[in-house]
């Protein structure tokens, strides 16, 4: 590429040869071109720092040129040069067409190198501006394939955590691990149906996939108690949730979840537990859980009660709008069609019902 060249355009050769003989004694390396169409050969081929177009000429005029010009070099100085450079031509040079400099027939040459000098310089400023802009650009693309590549790490380290502590879990029951990815996988089609996108979604699912992490250090006298429970042993029960965000307490990679799986039996008109949280308190993903979870614990089988129908479930769900449910969350649970529904179910079937293990309570 070719740094500081000058393009001189004027359809008079004398001109042309007394305007390169006037630069190149000044030391400037000039290309010249007798019409406008070999000055367009000549720039899609070269790089020029500045280029001269006489105005007058008798295919296009010099500013048409110029127009013409910008696609080939874009950080070029355009410069004209008249012998009828009258104010209507320089103010349309100036405005409309962004010329740096006219240069009247006869010239001064001192003055004519003089311009080519800032020219030149104009140009080099706007080669550098085009190459910070480039960087940045460059730069921030850099940034944000890292952020990218940052946020799919964390994604899959937070995925590998929650199915570890699932599988803990799952120890306890096995009726656990499909009861918590159905939760997770009701609570993402609720949030699609709201239009929930990006970060909030892959943390919604860890938290709904871990929102009984606590159950872990409930009692199995507890748990699994195929009877009414006292006082007392609801006191404990309703534990677990604290319980379940102190475990996730020491797992960085799970802190988004944590507050998902501290809030999910927080109620919308304020009554639920542990928190006493009510309405937007209440964290969106929580809120979301909650819907999930009731309506899983409704259709599942439980050592107390057998499993409740579609419609038991939606009746209470939409029941406990604006006192148990953010009524956003319940109506885009109930423009969900009960066939999305069932193939969830159907994808994550309880182990228990299989082999006839003792289900885990549901609070």
């Amino acid at each position: 590429m070719l740094a500081e060249k000058i393009l001189c355009v004027d359809d008079e050769k004398l001109v042309l040869s007394a305007l390169s003989r006037t630069l190149k004694r000044h030391g400037f390396d000039v290309d010249t071109a007798e019409s406008p169409a070999a000055a367009l050969s000549l720039a899609a081929e070269n790089d020029y720092a500045v280029v001269a177009t006489d105005y007058w000429m008798p295919e296009v005029h010099g500013l048409e040129l110029i127009d013409q010009l910008r696609s080939h070099l874009p950080n070029a100085t355009f410069m004209v040069i008249s012998g009828q450079c009258n104010l209507d031509v320089a103010m349309e040079a100036i405005n409309e067409h962004g010329i740096s400099n006219l240069i009247s027939k006869p010239w001064d040459s001192d003055e004519l190198a003089s311009m080519m000098r800032r020219g030149i310089e104009t140009h080099w400023e706007k080669v550098t501006q085009s190459q910070v802009t480039t960087n940045a650009i460059e730069h921030t693309r850099n940034l944000d394939e890292q952020k990218s590549a940052l946020e799919k790490a964390l994604a899959r380290s937070e995925a590998l955590m929650a199915e570890a502590l699932l599988n803990a879990l799952d120890l306890r029951t096995r009726e656990t691990r499909a009861h918590c990815r159905r939760v997770a996988a009701y609570s993402q089609i609720i949030a699609d149906e709201m239009g929930l996108k990006g970060r909030i979604v892959s943390t919604l699912e860890h938290g709904a996939l871990l929102h009984d992490v606590g159950k872990i250090g409930v009692p199995d006298a507890i748990l699994c108690k195929p009877g009414p429970l006292t006082e007392d042993e609801w006191k404990v029960m309703h534990q677990h949730s604290a319980m379940g965000a102190r475990v996730l307490e020491g797992f960085e990679t799970l802190r988004s979840a944590r507050s998902i799986v501290m809030q999910h039996h927080e109620r919308w008109d304020g009554t639920g537990y542990p928190l006493r949280l009510s309405g937007p308190e209440i964290q969106i993903e929580a809120r979301i859980v909650a819907v999930a979870d009731t309506f899983d614990a409704i259709l599942s089988n439980r050592p107390y009660r057998s499993a409740g129908t579609h419609a038991d479930a939606v009746s209470e769900i939409y029941g406990g709008k604006g006192t148990q449910f953010d009524p956003e969350v319940v109506q885009a649970f109930m423009r969900v069609d009960q066939e999305v529904w069932n193939t969830v179910q159907e994808r994550y079937p309880d182990e228990a019902e299989k082999i006839g293990h003792l289900q885990m309570r549901a609070v």
